[in-house]
C-alpha cells in the first residue's frame, strides 16, 4: 500500500541511501536541522514498476508551484529530483526524454504534487516556447505525509524507454524490468529556505566533481548506477555507493579516490571521439600528472570485475 508510511514490512529489507553530497554551493556542509534526506528503492517484476521511499527533514518547506508549459521556476521550490535513465547509455537528455529529470514538487491548493521535466519536439532548449511538461501520469501511486519538518514521500514510477515522447501514452512505452537490468539513477533535492525565487542548496545522493555538479539535468552519463537484483536482501543493487571520486585539477593532475570496497581496477580516459588518451591499472587512491591533456571534455571509465563506473570530466 502506498500510504506515505515507511513502516510497511516490504521496506525493512531495503537499505537507506543518503542525500549528503552538496552540489551547490559545491562541497559545503549543511546543518541537519536545515536539511537531511535519504531514500530507498525497490522493484516489482509483476507490476513492472519501481517503488521509492524518500524521507526528508526540511526546516522550511516551500510549496505552491503552479504548472504551466512556460513556468520553469519549479527548482525555486522544495523539490525532490529523480534522475532516471532506463538503459544507461549516457548522453544528452535535456529536452528529448532519452532519460528523465523528474522534479517532484510539494503541490499547491489544487494538486498534491507535480512532476516536471523538459521536452521539445526539435530537441532545442527554447525556454520561451512552452517546453516544460508535467509527467504526473508516470507516477501511478503517490503519497506524501509529514510530521513537523519531517516529510515522507512514497510512490511508484514507470520506467519508460527512450522512444517515449511527451505526447505519447506512457503505458505503451514501459521498459521491461528484469533481473540484472542496468539503469542510471540519482536522487537530489532542491532546497529553498524562503519565499524568494532562489535555490539555496542542491543536495544529491552521488558525489560529483565541481565541473559536473549541475550537469545531470542535461547528461545522464553522470547518473549513479543501478542494477535490478531479484530476491536479493534489498532487492536492488545501487552502485552509487561503489563510485570512486575522479577529478582533474587545474594542474592537469588526474586524481582518483577508490572506495573501501573497490580497491583495484583498470582506469581509462578517453576523448569524446572514444580515443583512449590514458590507461592504467589502479590500486587504492591514485594521482598522476597528464600535461598533454588539452582543454575539453573527457570520459573516465573505471572497471572492477563485473562493475563499470563512467564519468564525464571537463579539463579547463
Amino acid at each position: 500500500m502506498i500510504d506515505g508510511d515507511g513502516a510497511d514490512a516490504v521496506w525493512s529489507g531495503a537499505n537507506w541511501l543518503d542525500l549528503n553530497y552538496m552540489w551547490d554551493p559545491y562541497n559545503t556542509t549543511l546543518p541537519t536541522a536545515d536539511f537531511s534526506g535519504r531514500y530507498k528503492v525497490l522493484w516489482n517484476k509483476t507490476t513492472n514498476l519501481l517503488y521509492f521511499l524518500v524521507e526528508t527533514t526540511d526546516e522550511y518547506f516551500r510549496t505552491g508551484y503552479v504548472f504551466s508549459k512556460t513556468n520553469g521556476k519549479y527548482s525555486f521550490y522544495d523539490v525532490v529530483e529523480v534522475f532516471l535513465d532506463e538503459d544507461r547509455p549516457g548522453g544528452d537528455h535535456a529536452a528529448n526524454n532519452s532519460a528523465f529529470a523528474y522534479h517532484i514538487t510539494g503541490g499547491n491548493t489544487n494538486t498534491d504534487f507535480d512532476a516536471l521535466d523538459i521536452f521539445s519536439e526539435n530537441n532545442q532548449l527554447n525556454w520561451g516556447a512552452g517546453i516544460y511538461v508535467n509527467y504526473r501520469s508516470h507516477f501511478p501511486e503517490f503519497k506524501c505525509t509529514n510530521v513537523g519538518t519531517k516529510y515522507t514521500l512514497e510512490f511508484s514510477l514507470m520506467v519508460l524507454n527512450r522512444n517515449y515522447k511527451a505526447t505519447d501514452n506512457p503505458n505503451l512505452f514501459k521498459a521491461n524490468l528484469v533481473n540484472g537490468k542496468k539503469m542510471g539513477l540519482t536522487l537530489a533535492y532542491c532546497d529553498n529556505d524562503g519565499e524568494d525565487e532562489t535555490r539555496d542548496n542542491f543536495i544529491a545522493s552521488k558525489y560529483e566533481t565541481s565541473s559536473n555538479r549541475d550537469a545531470s539535468w542535461q547528461n545522464s552519463i553522470t547518473f549513479a548506477h543501478l542494477t535490478l537484483i531479484e530476491n536479493a536482501p534489498n532487492n536492488i543493487e545501487n552502485i552509487s555507493e561503489l563510485n570512486p571520486k575522479i577529478w582533474i585539477d587545474n594542474k592537469h593532475t588526474l586524481n582518483l579516490e577508490m572506495p573501501s570496497n573497490c580497491e583495484t581496477g583498470n582506469l581509462q580516459l578517453t576523448n569524446m571521439d572514444g580515443k583512449i588518451v590514458f590507461e592504467r591499472k589502479i590500486q587504492n587512491s591514485y594521482k598522476n600528472n597528464i600535461p598533454e591533456l588539452r582543454p575539453g571534455c573527457y570520459v573516465a571509465i573505471l572497471k572492477n570485475n563485473n562493475r563499470k563506473f563512467v564519468q564525464k570530466i571537463i579539463v579547463i
